[in-house]
């Protein structure tokens, strides 16, 4: 009685076999897991140089275009003076002409005067 009749069957399996199969299963799937983290792994570290490289590349960039405004900036210092001249010229030049149509409206005025006392 303590012999199981189906154990010669084919396909009969014990519990342990069982057991030790499933684990068999599991780690064969744990394996390809830890393959695909491998691989991801590997990506990463593959993104990360590429990232170094954009990082080095702009940091480049930036130092040559703090370079060209170190060139510029005399020019555009230059420049906004010569902006600054022209508007207190062209301020001057507003007063002149408003003071010149105030002088013609009044040397009207006065010629419409004598007009009127002429003609009177």
């Amino acid at each position: 009685m303590d012999e199981d009749p189906t154990r010669g069957l084919p396909g009969h399996q014990t519990f342990e076999e069982r057991v030790f199969a499933g684990f068999e299963v599991m780690h064969s799937g744990f394996e390809a897991m830890h393959r695909g983290f491998a691989a991801v792994h590997g990506e990463l570290a593959a993104i990360r140089g590429d990232i170094a490289a954009l990082d080095a590349r702009l940091t480049t960039l930036e130092e040559r275009v703090d370079a060209r405004l170190q060139e510029t900036r005399p020019i555009w210092e230059a420049v906004q003076l010569q902006i600054t001249r022209l508007d207190e010229k062209f301020e001057i030049v507003i007063r002149e002409l408003y003071e010149v149509r105030t002088d013609t409206v009044l040397h009207g005025k006065r010629l419409d005067e004598i007009e009127r006392r002429l003609n009177s």
